[in-house]
C-alpha cells in the first residue's frame, strides 16, 4: 500500500497553532483545546493512505488547483496531494465559520 509523506505549511502551524490557543484561552477551554489540536493531527495522519478519499473544494478555482478537504469538528482541513512525490501537503486549517475561499485565495495570491 502506498504511504504519502505529510508536509504542513506554516500557514496551517500557525492555524493550528491559533485555534488550540483561541479555544484555551479565549473559551477557556484548555482540554478542548489540545482535544481539537490532536484530533485535527489524527484526521491529517490518516491522509497517509488513500488521500484522494476526499472531495475536492467546492470552489471551481481551488478544485482546479487540486485542493481538497476534510473535517474535524468545526474545522476544515484543506490540502493538496502531490502524487509525483508521494506527498500530501495541508495548505489551511480554517474555522467552519471563517470565509475559507477569501483565506485560500489570498493564500495562493487568486484575485476574488
Amino acid at each position: 500500500m502506498l504511504q504519502y509523506e505529510i508536509r504542513m505549511s506554516e500557514l496551517a502551524e500557525e492555524d493550528l497553532e491559533n485555534a488550540g490557543d483561541h479555544i484555551a484561552f479565549v473559551l477557556l477551554n484548555p482540554i478542548a483545546a489540545e482535544d481539537t489540536v490532536k484530533g485535527i493531527r489524527a484526521q491529517i495522519r490518516e491522509l497517509q493512505y488513500f488521500p484522494e478519499r476526499h472531495e475536492l473544494d467546492e470552489d471551481s478555482v481551488l478544485a482546479d488547483l487540486g485542493i481538497r478537504r476534510l473535517y474535524f469538528k468545526e474545522y476544515k482541513i484543506f490540502y493538496k496531494i502531490e502524487d509525483e512525490i508521494h506527498t500530501v501537503f495541508i495548505v489551511r486549517i480554517l474555522h467552519m465559520r471563517m470565509n475559507s475561499r477569501a483565506w485560500l485565495y489570498r493564500t495562493f495570491g487568486i484575485s476574488e
